[in-house]
């Protein structure tokens, strides 16, 4: 009856093992699961297509654009909110939103681009988060063709700097920054021998001109790639607009945002590629296919390739380990009234044939079936004992 339990318990447990693993493997591959990078790095025709359609904007707002595309349920939120207020933007700067969110909705025609093409956004983030040295680039490189075009100039909204191979844009005016609308399939591609103010004219507008306050707290480090926090701290445009930001404003100037945040769970968000070529961008014909993360999501590593139907209770269970180690190895029927046999003897082989549980033969129960009807356990001969490697009770020694 022990020896039933013990080996109903060991199928048990060589069942469960398995299972464990399993369930093991399939936590591993969801907490390092990354479809950016899994799926492969984008390109950079991929990547200029993406940014196209920003590529143009002023500095200091692409640096609160793009930490706040991480951010994809608070920019829908900041929507909301702003459409519910009928764009007013009372309120904003007490909202629960990552500070770089709360920054844009100061403006609300840049959320409403936004969260008008969610998978737009969610592209931008897993690009910044998995690629941002890449983004970096890629806006140089959109930002040099269109200057070599004649679209990208100085103006009354922007002030165009060029500094060896880094073209920086900033606001023109202290008080003011304007964001530029464009037809990125225009831009980038070169017009010909006539260029200048009134070619960029043509081909690049500007909204009314927005206020710049204490909420464009961040701006672009080109040479390291980086998105940082000025704090109201610096040269240039924001010696030049500091004048006219309440400097003490806590909810974007303080000591809390010099680290640049994002949210790294953006790149476990599903996007649908294909409706990016469908905003304008520089060229309809930018195929994603090899970076949608429908090719590398879970379907692939998913417990159906690891499930149970591989290693399920059919290959190790009861039927394996089951009674066919019980007394038919050594039961009374062969055992009864006779001696040991010689290890050469076939009841001897079935005696020494490996055990459920390791070990090899089951000498103390063949010694004690042997010894029934037997005056003595000395008539039992000592090699079959010594063979069995176990003492009297069953235990080795």
């Amino acid at each position: 009856m022990l020896k039933r339990l013990m080996t109903i318990s060991l199928a048990v447990c060589l069942t469960a093992y398995p299972l464990l693993c399993v369930q093991a493997a399939i936590n591993t591959v969801e907490t390092t699961y990354n479809p950016v990078l899994a799926a492969g790095n984008l390109s950079g025709d991929q990547m200029d297509n993406l940014l196209a359609p920003i590529a143009l904007y002023p500095d200091p707002l692409l640096a609160q654009m793009l930490p706040a595309s991480t951010f994809v349920d608070e920019i829908d939120n900041a929507a909301r909110y702003l459409r519910a207020n009928n764009n007013q933007i009372t309120g904003v700067d007490n909202q629960s939103w990552d500070v770089s969110v709360k920054s844009i909705a100061h403006y609300p025609q840049v959320v409403f681009y936004m969260s008008d093409k969610l998978d737009w956004t969610t592209a931008l983030g897993q690009a910044y988060v998995s690629q941002g040295a890449d983004v970096f680039n890629s806006i140089q490189r959109l930002r040099g063709k269109a200057k070599a075009a004649g679209y990208l100039v100085t103006s009354p909204q922007q002030t165009v700097i060029v500094e060896k191979e880094i073209i920086k844009i900033v606001p023109a005016q202290a008080q003011y920054i304007y964001v530029p609308t464009y037809n990125p399939q225009v831009v980038y591609v070169s017009s010909g021998p006539s260029t200048g103010a009134v070619v960029a004219a043509t081909a690049i507008a500007f909204t009314t001109g927005l206020l710049i306050g204490a909420w464009l707290n961040n701006d672009c480090n080109w040479y390291s790639r980086t998105v940082f926090y000025h704090g109201w701290r610096g040269v240039g445009w924001v010696s030049r607009s500091v004048s006219v930001v309440h400097i003490n404003n806590s909810f974007y100037v303080n000591n809390r945002f010099s680290v640049v945040h994002y949210n790294s769970a953006i790149i476990h968000r599903n996007v649908n590629y294909n409706n990016i070529n469908r905003y304008n961008n520089v060229s309809r014909n930018v195929n994603y296919n090899n970076v949608n993360i429908n090719n590398v999501n879970r379907n692939n590593v998913n417990v159906n390739n690891v499930n149970t139907n591989n290693i399920n209770r059919n290959n190790v269970n009861n039927n394996n380990v089951n009674r066919n180690i019980n007394t038919n190895s050594a039961n009374n029927n062969s055992y009864r009234g006779k001696t040991n046999t010689p290890a050469t003897s076939p009841t001897q082989n079935n005696t020494n044939r490996t055990s459920g549980f390791g070990g090899s033969g089951n000498g103390a129960q063949t010694r004690q079936n042997s010894s029934r009807g037997q005056s003595s356990r000395s008539s039992a001969p000592a090699k079959p004992a010594a063979t069995g490697g176990r003492t009297e009770g069953g235990r080795r020694n």
